[in-house]
């Protein structure tokens, strides 16, 4: 996707965090932005700063893991601006706990929002971009912990972002032949809000006592900015980047799981059958 000007960008989770830098990245390109976030008024806060600066911008509460829902969202999208060109599918919860001391309710809880988010995104603008016949983009946020083990505190949300990986590649192998592109971003430390994501837990499933902010939280406060990360992305989706990684100082750390991983073909070479 090379113009982006009086073009249409959607993204979910943009009330905030990475999803708002996107947003604002954006329109600073000259693109029309519906923001989309679960938190409406705060969505709309920012949609209402870009409208200030002059750019075409909606707000739209979404709550991603309602199917229904993400369907209203591109109607609304369709209906206000005639089309949508780049989705970015960034909604995303987190909490901290090893697998096996995950409850039934935070499994259900971070795949609905990471993954079933991401399938609905997927589903609902994807048809609609192969039918207006204009190429485009799609944007799956991931984590760099899609791409590493789960370590101790991690566990369920990093099986969600191995799950973001898997279904991009997926969709980016389908949809290439219409002239949509696909990028998985996996981000390292970036300057969010998403240790405190547990204030959009659904009531119905419950609460729990969290780790993130005495582990992850100084990571969180000092990463990159949201608007650095927008405009890596940027770049990424003009290159056609499979993949956008915030921090390449973790290439060590991938290298080496996938030397692991390579090892047991190594073993598996010496077997017989």
């Amino acid at each position: 996707m090379q113009e982006f000007y009086g073009r249409v960008a959607v993204v979910t989770g943009a009330a905030s965090g990475i999803g708002a830098g996107l947003a604002r990245t954006f329109a600073a390109e000259g693109m029309k932005v519906v923001v989309s976030d679960i938190e409406g008024d705060k969505a709309e806060r920012v949609s209402a700063e870009l409208r200030e600066q002059g750019v075409e911008s909606i707000a739209v509460q979404t709550d991603v893991g309602d199917r229904a829902a993400v369907e209203a969202l591109a109607d609304e999208t369709f209906r206000s601006f005639g089309g949508a060109h780049l989705v970015c599918n960034n909604a995303g919860v987190c909490l901290g706990a090893s697998a096996h001391e995950s409850t039934d309710a935070d499994w259900e809880w971070l795949f609905r929002v990471n993954v079933h988010g991401v399938i609905h995104g997927c589903q609902a603008f994807i048809p609609r971009m192969i039918e207006q016949g204009e190429g485009g983009h799609i944007v799956n946020t991931a984590s760099i912990g899609g791409l590493l083990p789960a370590g101790p505190i991690l566990g369920v949300y990093t099986a969600t972002k191995a799950a973001v990986v898997g279904i991009s590649e997926s969709y980016a192998n389908s949809i290439e032949p219409h002239g949509i592109g696909l990028s998985i971003l996996c981000p390292a430390f970036v300057a969010t809000d998403l240790i405190n994501a547990e204030r959009n837990r659904p009531a119905d499933l419950g609460t729990r006592a969290g780790e993130l902010e005495d582990i992850l939280g100084g990571g969180f406060e000092d990463g990159m900015t949201p608007e650095t990360l927008g405009q890596w992305v940027l770049r990424a989706v003009r290159e056609e980047r499979r993949f956008i990684f915030s921090h390449p100082d973790m290439r060590p750390a991938v290298q080496d799981h996938f030397d692991q991983i390579l090892a047991d073909f190594d073993w598996a070479e010496k077997q017989s059958l």
